[in-house]
């Protein structure tokens, strides 16, 4: 069975296999699906949580969603960026999917179709906005930036005691996955109090640089 490192060693090259063809060719075409195949096969595509919708709603989102994450892909493949994993970036992806997908799927716009979880303190720091639009806006732009982190400073803010955790790991988890602090420190093998300390003390610390760029 392969290691994580070993998947995101293969997605990545893949990825950059793709990357290089000229678009609406062929072999953009061939290398775009051999790297959805595996990204379909390896199960790293990941649905946002949002508990705003009953169940069977949800799924037909997810299941919007993803129906056109592939055309997404296969859009924006030059834009992926080598030092990144392949599944952030396709789960970055997933996101924008997913709040596109939502309208078509209820008829609504006015509902809130992503999940911010442990960022609500930093949107309390940050002035309120008026209007929806602006909160979407400032969502997006939240989304990114965890994604591309800049100058790679939450990649670079690492736990003293476990040098494999960094803050740009648990934000994703926490922020666009939405997963557990149990199920992270499963994953980690590093206890929930310390991950949470961590954690609290790198938002404590990067608030201004929220602030800055959102």
């Amino acid at each position: 069975m392969a290691t994580n490192g070993e998947i995101d060693d293969r997605l990545k090259q893949l990825a950059i296999a793709a990357k290089n063809h000229q678009p609406k060719t062929v072999e953009r075409r061939k290398a775009v699906t051999a790297l959805y195949m595996e990204i379909e096969r390896y199960k790293i595509i990941k649905c946002p949580q949002n508990s705003n919708f009953s169940y069977q709603i949800y799924q037909e989102i997810c299941a919007e969603a993803k129906q056109e994450l592939m055309l997404r892909i296969c859009k924006e493949v030059h834009n992926y960026r080598p030092e990144k994993e392949v599944r952030q970036w396709v789960n970055f992806l997933m996101i924008k999917c997913f709040q596109e997908a939502t309208p078509k799927v209820i008829g609504r716009k006015d509902l809130p179709t992503v999940y911010y979880g442990d960022m609500e303190p930093i949107f309390n720091q940050i002035e309120k906005r008026q209007t929806e639009d602006e909160f979407d806006r400032l969502g997006a732009a939240l989304i990114q930036m965890i994604i591309e982190d800049p100058g790679d400073a939450f990649q670079s803010e690492v736990s003293k005691k476990h040098p494999h955790v960094n803050f740009q790991l648990l934000l994703v988890k926490r922020v666009l996955e939405d997963v557990s602090w149990q199920q992270i420190s499963q994953d980690l093998g590093v206890s929930i109090s310390n991950l949470s300390s961590f954690y609290r003390r790198s938002l404590e610390k990067f608030t201004p640089r929220f602030r800055e760029y959102l």
